[in-house]
């Protein structure tokens, strides 16, 4: 199926999931997705009080996502599109609309991931950067913080996935927006939070935080 729109005017064609602004009808590409879930996140930065739209095609029929004004932080979209190409193409309805996305899992081709190891000293991520380690075989506590108050957001890949074949949890820092966001799985107004699990699995952590955030400490404990 051919677009006049979607997917014509691409900015990125091996997009890797590193945060990038996308103009009016402009488009990005990550040729494969990992086999597994994947967190999106946009946002609508226009200066102008624009409603935003982002449409973005993978196996299936286009997805319209609406990308709103003024808002906070990024809206977040967990997904396994089972390592088939995606295309995001801002089709928002007033040209003065970017829209900043990014997008983080593990495998994506391209992107260098840290060692995250278990009881060991807090490792600094900045924004953009990734880490991966395995869970220890019993109760387990990752420990995400930072030293200022600036908004930090922070994606966790691991355990067993639920119903719709997705493992994948985003949380914030420093969130002085209304309770429970959609798409966050715990947020906090504080510079700290732990989220305990029990998982025999791998574990993926990144920091998809704005630009102007400063890093996160994330510690992988043993309970």
């Amino acid at each position: 199926m051919k677009f006049r729109i979607l997917g014509q005017n691409v900015t990125n064609a091996a997009w890797n999931g590193n945060g990038q602004t996308l103009n009016y009808h402009d488009s990005v590409t990550m040729p494969q997705t990992p086999n597994g879930s994947m967190v999106l996140g946009y946002w609508n930065v226009s200066k102008q009080n624009n409603d935003g739209e982002l449409t973005l095609v993978s196996a299936g029929p286009p997805q319209p996502l609406d990308v709103p004004a003024g808002a906070l932080m990024p809206s977040i979209l967990v997904q396994n599109w089972n390592a088939n190409t995606l295309t995001l193409t801002n089709t928002s309805a007033n040209s003065a609309t970017p829209i900043r996305v990014e997008a983080f899992g593990a495998g994506i081709p391209g992107v260098n991931v840290q060692t995250l190891s278990v009881n060991a000293p807090a490792l600094q991520l900045s924004t953009l950067q990734a880490a991966q380690g395995k869970a220890p075989a019993n109760y387990a506590q990752i420990v995400l913080s930072n030293n200022n108050n600036n908004l930090s957001i922070i994606t966790l890949i691991g355990g067993p996935p639920d119903g719709n074949g997705n493992n994948a949890y985003v949380f914030a820092l420093n969130y002085q927006g209304p309770p429970s966001p959609p798409g966050y799985t715990k947020v906090t107004s504080g510079n700290s939070l732990t989220y305990q699990f029990s998982w025999n699995t791998s574990v993926f952590v990144a920091n998809m935080s704005p630009a102007n955030s400063s890093s996160v400490a994330v510690s992988l404990i043993s309970l």
